[in-house]
């Protein structure tokens, strides 16, 4: 059974969902927003413990803190940004339909993705909070720099923005770039470390 990192009511009070939309229908949202970005921005050892929190009762006042300031709110905001679509369809036997209402008109797939993006860069915003609070309190979240090892174990990472870059190259000259990553690892600190190299 998988275990949320917040609640229906939490969702409700903190976004513009109203409170008709069927928490079945969001469920699979919040866990995906769980797994592909909450797991990686604090890492598996952090992760698992909240879980087994949870699921025990036992949430530390700490691990409270952690959820109802910082993930909750990304949360939040990354399941408006992944609902829009995941709320406007439905899989059938034979078929994708698009969900509609006799009282409202659904808007275009367009509008719903320029709605999305604004939803996302709040996300995003809330996620790269969450990550330097733990950089800044790493001492009071040891899993955070130490989150196991293994090959299925996921290490912190800061990478929250994705957007395009504009590198002002003299593209009439033959040329290479290295791109140095630690592979998400955070260095002493706590926070990573990037650089290029133009070769």
């Amino acid at each position: 059974m998988a275990v949320l990192f917040i609640t229906q009511t939490a969702l409700e009070e903190a976004s513009l969902i109203n409170e008709n939309v069927d928490m079945k229908l969001l469920k699979p949202t919040i866990i995906t927003v769980q797994d592909m970005q909450i797991h990686t921005t604090i890492g598996t050892g952090l992760f698992e413990e909240l879980k087994t929190q949870i699921t025990a009762g036992t949430v530390t006042a700490l691990n409270k803190t952690l959820l109802d300031n910082y993930i909750q709110p990304a949360i939040v905001w990354w399941c408006m940004y992944e609902a829009p679509i995941n709320l406007s369809y439905k899989f059938m036997n034979k078929s994708v339909v698009k969900r509609s209402s006799e009282n409202s008109d659904a808007p275009a797939y367009d509008e719903l993705i320029s709605v999305a993006n604004k939803y996302k860069d709040k996300a995003e915003w809330y996620t790269k909070r969450l990550f330097n609070y733990l950089c800044e309190n790493s001492s009071d979240y040891p899993l955070f720099d130490n989150p196991g090892e293994g090959e299925d174990i996921i290490h912190p990472t800061s990478n929250v923005y994705n957007t395009g870059m504009m590198l002002d190259f003299d593209y009439t000259k033959p040329s290479s770039m290295k791109y140095n990553s630690p592979n998400g690892q955070i260095n002493g600190d706590g926070c990573c470390d990037w650089s290029f190299e133009i070769l």
